[in-house]
């Protein structure tokens, strides 16, 4: 008897010794895994972390590590799978809920993302980040005004927080407001003075809401906290471009291009003003490309063409326009300048009668501009055809002055009205021309 309950001791003892020792290597086995973790030997942790789980399927610690690790990895599938696991052995437990709510949001699913970040705010209320994670989920999966509400919340609990003012733009640029967006970006740039993407984005705003003073005093802030702030740059020049700076606007959209930016709207904007400072080849150069990023952007086409006729590549010109007709089903402001700038390109090859009847075209589209008339006067000219020369030219100056034959015009007029005195003296010209011609008939 007294052996049996000997042997049952030693039996228990063993047992007992065996449990203890097993989970002295499990807990090494688990301390390798952290440590491997912490400084960021994901790969290694894992190997450590199956083999715990091996032992004990049902720890929730070694599961959620598991998730971590493989989160850091960017296995961000396998990631939820493990923290799913480790919420269904722990129900309550609140990391696993926030790994999800991020691992949801890096994976492209911020209405998921917006469900466990919810819980997390009713589980601990008095947790800020919650409700901002909340908000951010909100947004991105289209309830900007959801989003505010949780963040007025925050607000009203931290006001020092630049991402809270950050956040709150982001979703009145959302909603369409652009009033509130740039003062909720403006009071984060306060709180946060060197966030660089958020000044180009405030310039930006400025800029789309057709500020801009504004913005060229934000851009300048800008790019003098910071001179490589690309954003910054590039809606300062597209500000100057719409006050009608064109010097400033070609220095600040050359930073621009300078520090990297490829964008179409920098290439576009460039290119224009390089056409008006009269800088053409810059101007074919970054047209060019900004018709290759937007091959069906009429603006860029448009002033392309014209480029091309003062580059000396008129049929590239008319290649451009022709592509342009394609886009233009009907006939508008944009085609109707479009088209005049054939009538020139034409010209450039010679084809004086074809330039002439598209000049026309424009004196009927155009019917207060003088200029179109005495393109067709000039066409005619070229041809010699002199009675139709004399006819159009004629026209062009009654547009200028119904009284313009018996006018005492002054050297000072007739040097600010362009074409005026050509036109006056290509008449007499002609005028005697057509006399000498009707006297050899007869």
């Amino acid at each position: 008897m007294r052996m049996r309950f000997f042997f049952v001791i030693c039996t228990l003892f063993c047992i007992s010794l065996s449990a203890q020792q097993v989970q002295q290597a499990q807990q090494t086995e688990y301390d390798r895994a952290w440590m491997a973790y912490i400084t960021g030997q994901y790969e290694e942790a894992l190997v450590s972390l199956e083999q715990c789980i091996e032992q004990d399927s049902t720890n929730y610690r070694y599961i959620f590590l598991k998730g971590k690790a493989l989160e850091n990895l960017y296995r961000y599938a396998d990631a939820i799978a493990a923290q799913h696991i480790a919420l269904q052995l722990n129900p309550d437990g609140l990391d696993a809920m926030a790994a999800l709510g991020a691992l949801y949001h890096h994976s492209g699913q911020p209405a998921v993302s917006a469900q466990f970040f919810e819980k997390l705010a009713a589980a601990e209320p008095d947790i800020v980040r919650w409700k901002m994670n909340w908000a951010i989920a909100l947004q991105a999966s289209g309830k900007p005004e959801l989003a505010l509400e949780q963040l007025k919340i925050v607000e009203q609990k931290d006001t020092t927080n630049w991402l809270v003012y950050k956040n709150m733009g982001d979703c009145y640029y959302r909603i369409d407001s652009l009033f509130e967006t740039f003062n909720h970006y403006y009071t984060a740039l306060k709180l946060y003075p060197h966030n660089n993407t958020l000044w180009g984005t405030l310039t930006r705003i400025l800029v789309m809401d057709k500020q801009y003073d504004g913005a060229v005093e934000v851009g300048m802030e800008a790019v003098e906290m910071d001179a490589t702030n690309v954003e910054a740059w590039k809606y300062l020049g597209i500000a100057y471009y719409r006050l009608g700076n064109a010097s400033l606007a070609d220095i600040a959209l050359r930073n621009a291009l300078a520090l990297g930016d490829s964008s179409y709207t920098a290439m576009s904007h460039y290119g224009v003003i390089s056409y008006f400072l009269q800088n053409y080849g810059e101007a074919e150069k970054y047209l060019e490309k900004a018709h290759q990023l937007e091959p069906e952007d009429i603006n860029t086409m448009k002033y392309l063409a014209f480029t091309y006729g003062f580059t000396g590549k008129p049929k590239k010109g008319l290649e451009v326009l022709d592509e342009l007709d394609m886009l233009i089903a009907d006939i508008d402001t944009v085609g109707m300048r479009a088209n005049i700038q054939r009538g020139y390109l034409l010209r450039l090859l010679s084809r004086y009668y074809d330039a002439a009847k598209v000049y026309i075209v424009a004196t009927k589209d155009f019917p207060t501009d003088p200029s179109n008339f005495y393109e067709v006067a000039v066409c005619y000219d070229l041809v010699r055809n002199r009675k139709l020369a004399i006819e159009w030219y004629s026209r062009f100056l009654e547009k200028i002055d119904p009284k313009w034959a018996t006018r005492q015009w002054t050297e000072r007029e007739l040097n600010r009205l362009e074409h005026v005195k050509n036109a006056m003296g290509r008449i007499e010209v002609l005028k005697e021309d057509l006399f000498f011609e009707e006297g050899r008939k007869r």
